[in-house]
């Protein structure tokens, strides 16, 4: 097949692009075709199982990777048919009857026979549904024991009921969950019928892909995507959002939801605009949300994943199981660049991943040599997804049905942005750790986000850092309110100032920290001994003084020593990379820097000159004020912002 087809393939949304293919693939002999395999041997698992695999036994007992359909069934329900028709998809689908387990220090599949699937039935109100729904969706799966699948059934009224399927998503994945809806239909049926439901039989299962996947993906076959891979991600830099609380030091999974709406007309517009730049809608949502993540971040390299369907070849479209992959979104945000060439930046960086999706992510990992933080995801952890379009709900005979929104506890990234494309417009919800984030946050971050794509839809031909985000009330605050000039400024400098407080309460508590108080009479004499080190070190009125100190009591001392020398503080976020940080000392030509023990490290590895530690304290090396004259025009502090103001 041509580059030039290849290219055109992989800028279709997912489930054309497997369409495509599917049918591209007819017109030759399949070489490589899935066939089944031996029951009798070991089943392996495949590359995106032993991924949560791993991570089950690193973290067992969560439930961050469980998957629900939920339906609300109104009308006359026959429970023994809905009963019977669940157990015939269990019957019809290995993997809703597949556990995992280890041979040989592998891990491996083992496939059960079919087996009655219990449904039991819990009774409650419509203002209990929620907590029900939310109870059963959060229980977790034992992968060795199983079952990986369980079904509810809650009874609001005789005449209307909720059924919730729940698998793990090792045997199962969006699509799987779309074929599930569709074959119950006919089951239930067949059921109500007491016939066989006319489903032709599945010449392969999921365990034939594994294996074919296991054997396909070896060698030169896999050495090449990964060497692609390998090329584009070495040096990625950890997206360092500005986040409510420090972060954890090995990465939890709490969470919830911010749901928000892009409008039909800005929808279209950001249709029309793909399809002017030969790709697809998905791209265009890519490209925003990293234009919005460079300005929160202050970085220009960004790096968001993406899930692809797996189901690029024949006959797999109505298996059920776990074949999506994770690919890479690298971008350079170039803040000065339009946002059309930024599109077609991001254009080729999704053809590109998609032409090597066959890629596992652990291999991709471990080729790309990054190393492991707990902390955090590898290689990324903001999640951008596009869903297929908003299904309409089965038609089971008797009943009207309408699909039940889940609300979730469970973030596995930072962030995911996932849209969704429903009566014209783009539905969507940003996902987010409620250990990083809070709730008012990630508002504002969605609404920043439908403001910037109303602002591409305008005029993409606007650089990207001048696409408005911020609310008019926003810019308001930004501008004006906390800039109120009516008010004259206190006369004096902040040393006098801060002198004249000393002597109107010395015992008075000035800073609070943890278990640490300072009153100001402490407080004022730590200064004035920090300041005297700063001096001693060659430190001048206006003299830029780098700190890189924890929020704390210190950090407080550190300020106002910087204050009393007459220099100038540039403060270090603690959570920067080591390269910003030694950007903004280059660029400030800060020649001495104070910092703490937590920080000494780094400060050597980013600061060449003078390092002054805030733990070294030596007590008493003078007596009285500092007396370097301040004039209130001078220099107080040099401010490196992340670009997140927006003005």
């Amino acid at each position: 097949m041509s580059s030039s087809m290849e290219d055109r393939i992989a800028a279709l949304p997912p489930h054309l692009r497997e369409q495509m293919r599917r049918r591209l693939a007819g017109r030759a002999e399949q070489t490589d075709a899935i066939k089944p395999v031996d029951r009798d041997r070991p089943l392996p698992l495949s590359f995106p199982q032993q991924r949560l695999w791993f991570l089950d036994q690193f973290q067992p007992g969560g439930s961050g990777y469980n998957s629900a359909l939920a339906l609300r069934l109104a009308g006359r329900l026959d429970v023994a048919a809905l009963t019977a028709a669940l157990r015939g998809l269990v019957a019809r689908h290995e993997s809703l009857r597949t556990t995992l387990d280890e041979v040989d220090g592998r891990g491996v599949q083992v496939v059960h026979p079919p087996f009655d699937l219990d449904v039991p039935v819990a009774v409650t109100g419509p203002d209990g549904l929620d907590d029900v729904l939310l109870e059963e969706y959060s229980r977790p799966f034992d992968l060795r024991r199983g079952p990986l699948v369980r079904a509810l059934l809650v009874r609001l009224a005789d005449d209307e009921h909720v059924l919730l399927v729940t698998a793990h998503h090792v045997v199962t994945d969006g699509w799987s969950m779309g074929v599930l809806t569709e074959e119950l239909v006919e089951f239930y049926r067949a059921a109500l019928d007491g016939r066989e439901a006319p489903l032709p039989p599945l010449p392969i299962q999921y365990a034939d892909f594994a294996a074919w996947q296991r054997e396909r993906l070896s060698g030169d076959a896999l050495r090449g995507h990964l060497d692609h891979w390998t090329r584009r991600l070495t040096g990625t830099t950890p997206l360092e959002l500005p986040t409510d609380r420090p972060r954890p030091p090995v990465r939890t999974t709490r969470g919830a939801a911010q749901a928000f709406t892009v409008p039909a007309s800005v929808t279209a517009a950001l249709r029309e605009l793909a399809q002017e730049r030969g790709t697809i809608l998905f791209t265009v949502l890519v490209a925003a949300c990293q234009a919005l993540l460079a300005r929160y971040a202050g970085q220009d390299d960004v790096a968001v994943g993406t899930v692809t369907t797996g189901r690029n070849r024949p006959g797999l479209d109505r298996l059920v199981g776990f074949f999506v992959n994770t690919v890479v979104l690298r971008s350079a945000v170039d803040t000065g660049q339009v946002f059309t060439d930024f599109l077609d930046q991001v254009k080729q960086t999704v053809q590109d991943a998609y032409a090597h999706d066959e890629a596992p992510l652990e291999q991709l990992v471990d080729a790309v040599r990054k190393d492991r933080d707990p902390s955090r995801n590898p290689l990324f952890d903001v999640m951008v997804l596009l869903q297929n379009p908003h299904r309409t709900p089965p038609q089971l005979p008797g009943l009207r049905v309408e699909q039940v929104e889940m609300s979730r506890r469970d973030a596995i990234f930072d962030l995911t942005v996932e849209f969704q494309e429903r009566d014209g417009a783009l539905t969507g919800q940003v996902e987010y750790n409620t250990d990083l984030f809070d709730a008012g946050t990630v508002e504002r971050f969605a609404g920043h986000l439908v403001l910037l794509l109303g602002g591409v839809a305008a005029d993409p031909r606007r650089p990207l850092a001048e696409l408005p985000w911020m609310s008019d009330d926003e810019r308001d605050q930004v501008l004006v309110r906390w800039n109120d000039a009516h008010r004259a400024p206190p006369a004096g400098t902040i040393t006098e100032l801060f002198a004249e407080q000393v002597r109107r309460g010395p015992d008075r508590p000035a800073v609070v920290a943890g278990d640490t108080a300072l009153t100001y009479a402490e407080l004022d004499a730590r200064a004035d001994r920090l300041a005297r080190r700063l001096i001693a070190a060659g430190v001048t009125p206006e003299h830029p003084v780098g700190l890189l100190v924890e929020r704390s009591a210190g950090l407080v001392v550190a300020e106002l020593a910087v204050a009393k020398a007459g220099a100038a503080y540039v403060p270090l976020d603690v959570r920067a990379p080591a390269d910003r940080m030694r950007r903004v000392l280059d660029e400030a030509g800060a020649a001495v820097v104070v910092t703490d023990l937590a920080h000494e490290s780094t400060t050597r590895t980013v600061h060449n000159g003078h390092v002054i530690l805030l733990d070294d304290d030596p007590g008493q090396t003078g007596a009285g004020p500092v007396g370097v004259p301040v004039h209130p025009d001078n220099l107080a502090y040099v401010m490196f912002t992340s670009g997140s103001t927006g003005v």
